[in-house]
């Protein structure tokens, strides 16, 4: 999966020389956190609301409402935005993506593709929607985990304990454990109550560490 498959291509934008108001108009209105700051489809910062509000304080904070709206309609955006932002291509790997606003701890990418033009917006709520899509969690059935040493072939041991009983693996996860030698592999099958009650079985029989298993109805479940 790449960013380009889960970016959004609608963007709204703000120009450099607009003011700080007219940014926080346009976020309110349309609900976002940031904006990308542009001059046609050249990509020259972004803003967000975390901007605005370490500005303001700064700046205002011994000011009345009025003086404040004052200095808000009178700063430009360029002059608060941050400066040439950290991007991503389309081309990127979604977990590029991912990692990236996990490790600098912000909400959104611009993309910017190999002419140097904006193209997209990436968004921490974008990578959350991959996570559903590839735990296949809009898809009715069950989920099991099973404790498997980290080994080559273990997995595929496994599925083949699956197939034998006629089911279908949606999506399959794996992730370490404290233990680095073994992996916490988490799948979601599909099929018939009864195969899926059998293949858990022999997996218990046979050995494998189940650690949880669950039916779930593809659903939010609140």
């Amino acid at each position: 999966m790449l960013v380009k498959d889960w970016m959004t291509t609608e963007l709204i934008t703000i120009e450099p020389d607009d003011t700080v108001l007219d940014a926080l108009h346009v976020m309110r209105e349309n609900k976002l956190r940031r904006i990308p700051v542009a001059k046609g489809k050249k990509l020259l910062g972004i803003i967000t609301e975390k901007d605005i509000k370490t500005f303001s304080p700064s700046k205002a904070s011994t000011l009345d409402i009025y003086e404040m709206h004052n200095i808000l309609a009178d700063t430009l955006v360029k002059d608060v935005m941050t400066k040439n932002p950290i991007n991503v291509a389309p081309d990127d790997p979604i977990e590029k993506a991912a990692l990236i606003l996990r490790d600098k701890r912000i909400g959104g990418l611009p993309v910017v593709d190999e002419k140097g033009e904006l193209v997209g917006i990436i968004t921490a709520i974008d990578v959350f929607d991959v996570f559903v899509e590839a735990m296949g969690m809009r898809i009715p059935g069950a989920r099991i985990s099973i404790v498997l040493d980290d080994r080559p072939g273990a997995i595929a041991e496994m599925a083949k304990i699956i197939k034998q009983h006629d089911l279908n693996i949606v999506s399959l996860a794996t992730f370490f454990l404290k233990d680095q030698s073994k992996r916490d592999v988490v799948i979601r099958i599909s099929g018939e109550d009864d195969k899926i009650k059998s293949s858990v079985e022999e997996l218990k029989s046979l050995g494998y560490n189940i650690s949880s298993f669950m039916y779930m109805t593809g659903k939010t479940e609140v």
